[in-house]
């Protein structure tokens, strides 16, 4: 009997032991039923009629219960306590009761108060509990349930859940613990360049035109480009002076703009290629390309040679595009040389002596035609005058006709009175008109009598026997008349016959006219 009493005050001590054990696994107290900032002194005695996991089995004598009391039996409340250290703080949680057989979840949660590694987390399984499952998975080694973390940052969190069986009837009560190294890490940051070259410019120029390229070389990378150099050759078709540019350092993110510009002397297309070079990136190269052109116009004129005045002349003007590039706002004007009029230009509009066309646009390589026609009215080489304009260019051409005028002579002559008696006068009217349109030039004029009548006075001209003669006439204008008296005088009956002729350049044969006069 005094041996079972023993046992049973060994058995009370032990289970008070093992709780106080238990609750000292926190940095804050902890009772049995889950209440928290209590001290160990005030926990109550383990009374007789108890084991470990709080079954009654029997009861202690009152004198005994001194030394070990079992608390009163009271409802259970959640399971929550932490721990800090200088490194970590653990918190733990765990439901307040949990029905035999039930599977019941238990949080831990660890944050990193700095920068640590080796982070070691270990739930030991209490007794009368089964472990279940946890997230993340752990390593369970005995009653012991392992997680092993490499790293953690200051402030980082981690919350691992388990998962339990309660397999008894008691208080279960489990620890966890953590243990972690003091981590201090210095970073390096490895970068790489990488460098960019960029060329720009204009995709077409004017043949003697400076030409202007943009470089653009750029540090794309993650590291300093050293030493960069940049070089822009002369391109075939370009003149101008080499480029070689010392960018030097170019920082991740940082660029440069070079301008290289050359004078385009030859038409066609030019490519060329500007490189950038460095110490640690390599080289790269980029090219631009530009077409020269040249502007181009040219008008031409084709027409008749000769032409007779008073009739019309016709020309042709040819305005073509010679250039490579598109020509706007073309004008073309026609001028007609004094001695003529323009008598029709299709399309032009006309104003006095000049026809003018407009052309909004025309292609390289194009060509457009008019037509003007002119009326002359005076002899000579007459040259009328095409010009083209589009902006600053111009051409011009001339073509020439030469007029000639066709000889037309009429020669009269009257006799005044007809007939007439011997002794009686009579006057001669001679009348020389010029009907073509060109001029008479040196016309001579002779008047030959017969036996019946006598020539006896002229006001222009001399009597010599039976001729009268007239001084030359230089020159007789289109539509003009030269007129010639002679006074003759019956000197024996008959039919008389007077006979003047007539002389000119423009004349192969002389002009002979008769005037027949009776004599009675």
């Amino acid at each position: 009997m005094h041996n079972m009493k023993l046992k049973h005050i060994l058995t009370s001590s032990l289970a008070a032991a093992a709780i106080a054990l238990i609750a000292g696994c926190s940095s804050k107290p902890m009772d049995i039923t889950g209440r928290q900032d209590q001290t160990i002194a005030s926990i109550p005695q383990v009374q007789a009629g108890y084991d470990t996991f709080g079954r009654q089995w029997g009861q202690t004598p009152a004198t005994e219960t001194a030394v070990a009391q079992a608390p009163a039996a009271e409802p259970a409340k959640p399971c929550s306590s932490e721990v800090k250290t200088g490194l970590m703080k653990l918190s733990k949680t765990t439901p307040a009761t949990a029905a035999l057989g039930e599977t019941y979840e238990s949080d831990i949660t660890a944050t990193a108060l700095t920068c640590v590694g080796n982070v070691t987390i270990v739930d030991r399984m209490p007794a009368g509990a089964s472990f279940v499952k946890s997230d993340p998975a752990a390593t369970v080694d005995g009653n012991n349930l392992v997680w092993k973390i490499s790293d953690m940052d200051a402030g980082q969190s981690l919350t691992i859940k388990v998962w339990l069986k309660a397999d008894q009837e008691g208080t279960l009560m489990n620890c966890a613990m953590v243990s972690a190294d003091p981590r201090i890490c210095a970073a390096t940051v490895v970068g790489k360049p990488n460098l960019t070259i960029q060329k720009s410019g204009p995709i077409t120029a004017a043949l003697g035109s400076d030409v202007a390229y943009n470089i653009l070389v750029s540090n794309a990378g993650s590291a300093v480009a050293k030493n960069v150099v940049v070089t822009d050759p002369v391109p075939d078709g370009l003149s101008g002076q080499p480029v070689s540019v010392t960018v030097g350092d170019l920082a991740p993110g940082q660029s440069t703009n070079i301008t290289a510009t050359f004078k385009a002397d030859k038409r066609g297309k030019t490519c060329n290629t500007a490189e950038a070079a460095s110490d640690n990136a390599g080289k790269v190269d980029s090219q631009a390309c530009t077409v020269v052109q040249q502007a181009g116009l040219k008008v031409e004129k084709t027409g008749d040679n000769a032409q007779i005045i008073g009739r019309k002349a016709n020309y042709e003007v040819a305005v073509f595009n010679t250039g490579d590039t598109l020509l706007e706002n073309v004008t073309v004007v026609d001028t007609a040389p004094n001695g003529t009029e323009i008598a029709s230009a299709d399309g032009a509009t006309i104003s006095g002596n000049t026809a003018t066309w407009k052309i909004d646009q025309l292609a390289a390589g194009d060509k457009k035609t008019f037509d003007v026609t002119l009326l002359g009215k005076m002899a000579g080489q007459l040259c009328n005058t095409a010009t083209a304009t589009a902006g600053s260019l111009t051409d011009t051409t001339q073509t020439c006709t030469t007029w000639k005028g066709v000889a037309g002579v009429l020669l009269e002559m009257v006799d005044d009175p007809d007939p007439i008696q011997v002794g009686e006068n009579v006057t001669y009217t001679i009348k020389v008109t010029n009907q073509g349109f060109a001029d008479l030039h040196n016309i001579g004029m002779t008047a030959q009598f017969n036996d019946e009548i006598d020539p006896v006075s002229t006001p222009q001209g001399t009597v010599s026997g039976k001729t009268v003669s007239f001084p030359v006439i230089p020159v007789l204008e289109p539509k003009k008349v030269a007129t010639y008296t002679i006074i003759g005088k019956g000197v024996k009956a008959g039919d008389h016959i007077t006979t003047a002729t007539l002389t000119a350049d423009e004349i192969t044969k002389p002009v002979k006219k008769e005037e027949s006069t009776t004599v009675y």
